[in-house]
């Protein structure tokens, strides 16, 4: 009977948890109708359209290099829909299927930690990991982060199937999926240096534990034969050497075709050739200081993100790979490595010039290692006594780390109030967009992290007196309640002027369809790339940019009268534009400029 009702526990708390994600991401998809993050998004999308035979490249060229890996995705369902508005519901939906499939790779890794084989608490740990907010708000856009979180477990899921059975077919398939996710976004360099290294330092320690009562003579003697045993290593490493490689070519040739055409080169911005001074300013004092000051606003953030539970996830770990478990030393490696790939790239984000707040308090580059910090925590404040002291002691951190930024921020010339809180989930939940106030942002994510984490140290302690791992769900609706919060602050409120702007589409088409045979050009005057909508929706046009500002002003004289033209509504154009075309329509974030055609009204 014991395990009957087991068995329907189990079933109980996997269709809960399987049904919060399908209603998570359902619950607003209907009001989605393309990006809310420019330009990244269609960075993704461009080299779709490119390698199905579209040329979105002079648009593409507004923004900075996006890498290719998540566009393999993309590509099919480019090909088999037509339509734009369900072109992205569609890849929204492949992102809830990949997060349902991480939340039962996650139960098998996690059951590796649990004691007993306890299914139960396995699934529900693996359930907590999967509502992180980050992550269910990304799988609502084509942001390539949902992606990248499935990867990462995917990545782990593997490693630890390869280093209980190192074999040729398991490091295949630990070398694909590791360049694929370094293929996704090549700031997840550090996974990819950290399997290099776990692979290789398991098979030299497999080499000593193996030789290391061996005679020299009978060392050198069977050395070949063990290289023959150790041949899934060795496979391994030359695929990802090769598959590194492989995606530095893939990725000069997508620059190539997709980032050269604009009038500056923003390259750069998403590549390793903007990075190479930063890691040179290390080795001075005023970069040191620089990178130090930076590193704080980033431990600030995975203390608020994960409300203390992260740190704990740590300890955990550290106490696990100080018992030689390469398992957890693996995670750990892969934490680190991404951190310090995130605190190089951003540390100037705490200068005194520095304007963006998100980039001083950032996660994105490392947000997809947080939720199995979070659930190995939670088992860390269960499994062990002393729960209290012990998120007293991980809660000090961020008020620590709080202490040192608010002085930060405020000491902050430009008064960082350029928030991009979609770059800053884990710490955006009292974020004002409109009206930036970074000290008292940070300020009140401690009163709601230090509130928050009291509640889950009374869940986990009852848990332990009571043994009802069903308590534990308090903590995910803690994380569905900030996914809500997050995703109609960002993502639904917006979506009204995405529609606008794919009416503008819609009346390009129109304008096609009764004879009207110009170029479409943009008059692009600088901000947000609002044309990425209307370029994607025109998939068999090219958008062409002419660039506009103060010190290279723009002649109207010099456009064709057969030209549809489009401007920001509100561009210093306007007026101009409306001397020499007879008709303008707005919508959206644009305006529309043309004249009628032979024998039109």
């Amino acid at each position: 009977m014991g395990k009957e009702e087991n068995k329907q526990d189990i079933g109980f708390i996997i269709v809960f948890i399987v049904f919060s994600l399908v209603c998570l991401c359902m619950y607003g998809v209907h009001r989605i109708y393309g990006f809310s993050l420019f330009p990244d998004e269609f960075g993704y999308w461009a080299s779709a359209a490119r390698a199905l035979g579209y040329d979105f490249s002079e648009v593409a060229s507004l923004g900075s290099y996006y890498s290719f890996g998540y566009s393999v995705i993309l590509i099919p369902i480019m090909k088999l829909l037509s339509d734009s508005i369900l072109v992205y519901r569609c890849a929204v939906a492949v992102n809830l299927l990949l997060q349902i499939v991480s939340f039962f790779m996650l139960k098998e890794i996690i059951l590796k930690y649990v004691s007993g084989k306890n299914e139960n608490l396995a699934y529900i740990l693996s359930g907590i990991a999967v509502v992180y907010p980050s992550w269910v708000f990304y799988v609502q856009m084509t942001m390539s982060e949902a992606l990248i979180f499935f990867m990462y477990v995917l990545v782990i899921y593997l490693v630890f199937k390869y280093l209980e059975k190192p074999g040729v077919l398991n490091g295949i398939l630990v070398a694909v999926s590791t360049v694929y996710i370094y293929a996704v976004h090549m700031r997840t360099i550090g996974v990819l240096v950290a399997v290099f290294l776990i692979v290789t330092f398991d098979g030299i320690w497999r080499f000593f534990q193996t030789t290391k009562n061996w005679p020299r003579e009978k060392v050198i003697k069977n050395i070949k034969p063990y290289i023959m045993a150790n041949v899934g290593a060795i496979t391994t490493v030359l695929l990802l050497i090769l598959g590194f490689v492989f995606c530095i070519l893939v990725k000069n040739e997508v620059t190539t075709l997709l980032y050269t055409n604009g009038k500056i080169n923003e390259v750069y911005i998403n590549d390793y050739s903007g990075q190479k001074g930063k890691i040179l300013e290390l080795f001075t004092i005023k970069g040191l200081f620089s990178f130090t000051v930076s590193i704080v606003g980033k431990i600030l953030y995975f203390g608020c993100a994960s409300f203390g539970l992260g740190f704990l996830g740590i300890y955990y770990l550290v106490k696990r790979a100080l018992n030689s478990d390469k398992f957890s030393f693996f995670i750990l490696m892969t934490t680190i490595m991404q951190f310090a790939v995130m605190c190089i790239y951003l540390m100037h984000s705490a200068d005194l010039e520095a304007t963006r707040f998100d980039l001083f308090l950032h996660g994105r580059y490392f947000d997809f290692a947080i939720p199995i910090l979070i659930s190995l925590g939670v088992y860390e404040l269960i499994k062990e006594p002393g729960g209290c002291m012990k998120m007293c002691l991980s809660l000090s951190v961020v008020v620590l780390c709080s202490v040192i930024s608010i002085p930060v921020v405020l000491a902050n010339r430009t008064g960082m109030k350029d928030p991009h809180g979609m770059l800053m989930i884990g710490m955006s939940y009292f974020l004002d967009e409109e009206n930036g106030r970074p000290a008292e942002t940070i300020f009140l994510n401690l009163i709601l992290t230090l509130l928050i984490s009291c509640v889950f140290v009374a869940v986990t302690h009852n848990y332990k007196e009571k043994g009802n791992a069903l308590i534990l769900i308090v903590i995910m609706f803690a994380f569905i309640g900030l996914s809500f919060h997050a995703c109609n602050h960002f993502i639904y409120k917006c979506q009204s002027f995405i529609y606008g702007d794919i009416q503008v589409a819609d009346k390009i088409n129109d304008l096609r369809n009764s004879g009207y045979n110009g170029d479409v050009i943009l008059l692009y005057e600088g901000g947000i790339e609002y044309i990425d909508t209307v370029q994607f929706n025109l998939r068999d046009e090219q958008v062409k940019v002419e660039y506009v500002d103060d010190e290279n002003p723009f002649d109207v004289e010099k456009l064709s009268s057969k030209d549809i033209i489009l401007v920001d509504f509100n561009s210093n154009l306007n007026d101009e534009l409306s001397g020499k075309y007879k008709k303008n329509w707005e919508s959206g974030h644009f305006d529309i400029y043309y004249n009628n055609i032979k024998g039109e009204m």
